[in-house]
């Protein structure tokens, strides 16, 4: 099940990181996000934090390392997104830092 999981994360993002490179919402989502934010996010973004979350789950539960995986480096990105950090990455560069974790 992790497997799959993990190769669907993986594959949507590799689809979808290019283009949220433009700018998109992607890291922002229902769960992490104010409801007035959160409605301006990526159509996928609440279902791939959804995967990222089972993913972590089934890692966990599996005993294996969680650290430096795609579904912890997705919802890294995410906390820094919804994070009051005035100094934070934007959507761009979000998308371009996670494109660059999860191709090298």
């Amino acid at each position: 099940m992790l497997d799959a999981e993990e190769a669907s994360l993986h594959a949507r993002l590799l689809t979808i990181l290019p283009a949220a490179t433009a700018g998109s919402q992607l890291f922002l989502n229902a769960v992490n996000s104010p409801n007035s934010t959160a409605r301006y996010s990526h159509e996928d973004a609440d279902d791939l934090f959804s995967s990222a979350q089972r993913c972590m789950e089934l890692r966990a539960e599996l005993g294996l390392d969680v650290a430096g995986s795609v579904a912890d480096n997705f919802l890294i990105a995410c906390r820094e997104a919804a994070s009051g950090d005035a100094h934070r990455r934007g959507p761009r560069k979000l998308a371009e830092w996670l494109l660059t974790k999860i191709t090298s």
